[in-house]
């Protein structure tokens, strides 16, 4: 939540590589301590480094929006919200199974520095991946933003460099057919001056993240409230061991949604009806719940009906809502072109982490005070609140959604763009500078 800006505007005076370095070297080092930590202060300050270090995922965004053009932006998109995905299912999995390995592997770990500390393997085993991530990133990735691009050191930014942001930012590059550079313009409005707000359509692409991120995690949270509630109230009396079982069903979703399904919507109907439709799908699918509670009556129906029920309800609603997330990416991207990207990026990224830890509790207080009561639909009025406020925001941004939707770069076919001379590329691997001697008149304009 706090530093998401300053990592981004690391990003954006430093470079964006150096921010990622950072950032993976912080990731081999927190867990090692607190896989270490005895008490809670340590246990905390490793956390908060952690916290830290991991501010500067939104760099990781601006990056793919640097080095991707019209061809593959939702490809790049929905693979790194495919990474998170992964993430969030693999790693507490990997990291229940590995803690206590005296316990499980006795003749290997007891009397090691394993038992001393149960929770380090685990912990351990992330940093080592990390570590690996760091040597391939320091060895392969390249830079995205050049140096005569980035923010002075003093704060500020002089007219030149912010004309030439602009002119990276206002256009794709791509390649054509035969390999050669090309520079397509992007169908958008000038940029306001330094100082004034962002435009509206910005605001609106960073609130729908924003209101998705709060949603979807008080969603996640109200289902294992409500799933754990004992049968003998009218709920599932599920087990924890129980829920996560069920939760793979959204593991599921999420592969075969960002593999098969969102390529082939957002390439057919476009990016702004594949937000609309996967967010369809997740308010509908979850509003149905309560439809789902006949099902806990297992002397009627079995047990095995509701684990299948839920589990669908899970693949469904996650493969919805990851619909969206990787749109919500390429329209803050083409929706912050020529600004800084980096602090964009970590504004929208800190907020969505407020929203993520705010909303949720927000929506169990109030299932803790109305499932007691007689009022209507008493136990499943905190999902559909949390549902009705989150449509309804979305509803009010919509034009926002629309407009970045119309930011798409022209095709080559549809352009009278001409291959850039050589040099008017600038450095290698670097995008076209608008400055360069002999450059396109598309980049000048």
């Amino acid at each position: 939540v706090i530093f998401g800006v300053f990592w981004g505007a690391f990003s954006d005076r430093f470079g964006r590589k150096p921010a990622l370095m950072i950032g993976l070297a912080g990731s081999v080092v927190a867990p090692i301590l607190f896989g270490l930590g005895k008490s809670l202060p340590v246990v905390f300050f490793a956390r908060g480094l952690d916290g830290f270090f991991c501010g500067n995922v939104a760099v990781a965004r601006t990056y793919l929006g640097e080095v991707c053009d019209e061809t593959n932006e939702h490809k790049a998109f929905n693979f790194l919200a495919l990474c998170f995905s992964m993430g969030l299912f693999i790693g507490p999995m990997l990291g229940g199974q590995l803690v206590h390995p005296a316990q499980f592997a006795p003749s290997i770990f007891e009397g090691t520095i394993f038992d001393t500390y149960p929770y380090l393997l685990p912990n351990l085993t992330y940093a080592i991946f990390a570590a690996i991530s760091w040597i391939i990133g320091a060895i392969f990735l390249e830079e995205s933003l050049p140096p005569e691009a980035r923010r002075p050191c003093c704060g500020g930014s002089s007219e030149e460099a912010r004309q030439l942001r602009r002119s990276l930012s206002n256009t794709t590059t791509g390649t054509d057919p035969g390999g050669a550079p090309m520079s397509y313009p992007l169908e958008r409005t000038e940029p306001p001056p330094r100082g004034a707000c962002y435009p509206r359509t910005l605001l609106q692409v960073g609130a729908a993240f924003v209101v998705l991120s709060g949603s979807v995690a008080a969603t996640t949270q109200l289902f294992i409230l409500l799933v754990s509630y004992p049968s003998a109230k009218g709920g599932f009396g599920f087990s924890p061991a129980q829920i996560g079982a069920v939760q793979n069903g959204g593991a599921a979703g999420v592969l075969l949604t960002q593999q098969l399904i969102f390529p082939w919507v957002s390439k057919r109907f476009g990016s702004f009806r594949a937000f609309v439709g996967g967010w369809t799908a997740f308010v509908l699918v979850w509003a149905c719940f309560p439809f789902y509670d006949m099902l806990a009556n297992t002397a009627r129906y079995g047990s095995a009906p509701r684990y299948i029920v839920l589990a669908l309800v899970q693949a469904i609603g996650a493969g919805g809502c990851n619909m969206c997330f990787p749109t919500s990416f390429v329209f803050i991207n083409r929706a912050s072109a020529g600004m800084d990207k980096g602090v964009i990026n970590g504004w929208v990224n800190s907020c969505g982490a407020l929203a993520r830890a705010l909303w949720p509790p927000a929506m169990a207080w109030v299932l803790g005070a109305t499932a007691p009561t007689n009022m209507p639909d008493h136990v499943y009025f905190a999902l559909h609140l949390n549902l009705f406020l989150a449509t309804t925001a979305m509803f009010l941004i919509r034009n926002g959604l629309r407009a970045a939707n119309s930011m798409v770069p022209r095709s080559s076919a549809n352009s009278s763009a001409s291959v850039l001379p050589a040099d008017a590329l600038g450095p290698p691997g670097l995008a076209p500078s608008c400055g360069a001697k002999g450059a396109s008149p598309l980049l000048e304009g």
